[in-house]
């Protein structure tokens, strides 16, 4: 019967790390709240479909990008605690390193889904340049998100992820060569507690070798009778 995993003591979890868990239950009220108080605003902001289905909600679509806004910030606590949390667990990194990441996703992540929203919906909702209406006189505007706005709008939150996994990749091999360091050390400890005198007489032969030869070399660049280099 294969060994069950240990349960989570979640009061000893909290006094480890009670800064990231309060951030994470604050960011989550907050979303639900602002959901319920402000959900009007993303329900406006997108009346006219994705893709925009009806004319004249080029004023409405900003409504969106300020719901996206306020979320992102009310969740920037809950990013951070997470990230703070995921990067505890590489114990042989500096601390500032791992801060690094939680500012990284704070910023690419949640400034990503604001500068998305702008770029992918309200500005090209606001230019005309969403595909809506009859296909056969605006299919060309599809071009425009392929071979830019996709790039430009997702660009951050992308890069974002990539560094984001970049970093932790890091640490992980950071860890791992650690890890490795400590066990070799802790075995050539090991054997020098159990034969301390072992590795010293090895040293003294090979010491007593070298000091042969040496004198040996000397006696031989001497002019002795032969009987006296022996």
């Amino acid at each position: 019967m294969e060994d069950e995993e240990p349960e989570i003591d979640w009061a000893e979890f909290f006094q480890k790390h009670p800064a990231e868990i309060k951030a994470i239950i604050f960011s989550i009220i907050s979303y639900f709240v602002i959901s319920d108080l402000l959900g009007w605003m993303w329900k406006d902001g997108t009346q006219c479909g994705f893709w925009g289905d009806e004319v004249g909600c080029q004023g409405v679509v900003w409504l969106t990008l300020t719901y996206v806004s306020i979320n992102a910030m009310a969740l920037s606590p809950g990013i951070w605690g997470g990230f703070s949390l995921a990067t505890k667990g590489f114990t042989h990194v500096d601390k500032s390193k791992r801060d690094e990441v939680a500012w990284v996703a704070i910023f690419g992540l949640g400034g990503g889904a604001i500068w998305a929203t702008l770029w992918l919906y309200c500005l090209p909702m606001t230019w005309g340049l969403l595909p809506w209406g009859p296909w056969d006189t605006n299919w060309w505007k599809i071009f425009p998100f392929l071979f830019g706005l996709i790039w430009l709008g997702g660009g951050p939150m992308l890069g974002a992820i990539v560094d984001i996994k970049k970093r932790f990749k890091g640490f992980a091999e950071i860890e791992k060569q650690a890890e490795e360091f400590e066990v070799n050390f802790a075995e050539k400890l090991k054997l020098s507690v159990a034969n301390p005198t072992a590795k010293k007489s090895e040293e003294n032969q090979e010491q007593a070798e070298i000091i042969q030869s040496q004198f040996t070399s000397i006696l031989g660049d001497m002019n002795l009778p032969e009987k006296y280099k022996k």
